[in-house]
């Protein structure tokens, strides 16, 4: 009889504070398909040209865990990416991805893009190829965190749900890669 008391009081009590707001917080997973876009294009990212041709814009709110999270957000706790890349030049480059929150920006060379973004995943090298080369690289989520680099920094533009990233290769000079998949994944914490 005791027992059952105490799971009563229990009860009512975790009752209470989840009416009160007090324990209603949860982790979301977001996930957004960058590429292939709505056509099913892959994206081909080139030194030449690097115009508003390599600008993807996220919506993070296109996923319904944003959506239900965003007034409330109280932490970012991780970013990731899925990705499918292939070189399609010679010399053997290292793939980054720039984050801006300025979806507009109209930067008219990479260096423009490079000094007014916050870089977010480097140090991924992918093997020289060739116009005809079809080996891709593939990196899925748990290993594209070995990549990420300055989360703390971009929390901020990652909690408005929209803004634009940018891919890139080192050497800035001479790259032609073709993203065939590439999707974004932010895990959140905030209040329901």
């Amino acid at each position: 009889m005791r027992k059952k008391i105490d799971l009563m009081l229990a009860v009512s009590a975790i009752a209470a504070l989840v009416i009160s707001g007090c324990i209603l917080t949860a982790t979301g997973v977001v996930t957004v398909k960058l590429v292939p876009d709505e056509y099913g294009q892959s994206l081909t990212i080139r030194n030449v040209g690097y115009t508003e041709n390599g600008r993807i814009v996220v919506n993070l709110s296109e996923d319904e865990d944003f959506e239900e999270l965003r007034e409330h957000i109280s932490n970012i706790d991780n970013l990731g990416f899925y990705l499918s890349v292939t070189n399609k030049d010679y010399p053997p480059v290292t793939f980054q991805i720039l984050i801006d929150s300025d979806t507009l920006a109209d930067y008219s060379d990479i260096d423009m893009i490079v000094d007014s973004s916050d870089l977010i995943f480097t140090g991924l090298e992918i093997p020289a190829g060739s116009p005809f080369n079809t080996e891709k690289t593939i990196i899925n989520w748990s290993e594209s965190m070995e990549y990420i680099t300055g989360l703390s920094d971009v929390k901020s533009i990652l909690e408005t749900g929209v803004f634009s990233i940018y891919p890139l290769a080192i050497p800035r000079d001479n790259f032609n890669l073709t993203i065939d998949s590439l999707v974004i994944i932010v895990t959140l914490t905030g209040k329901k």
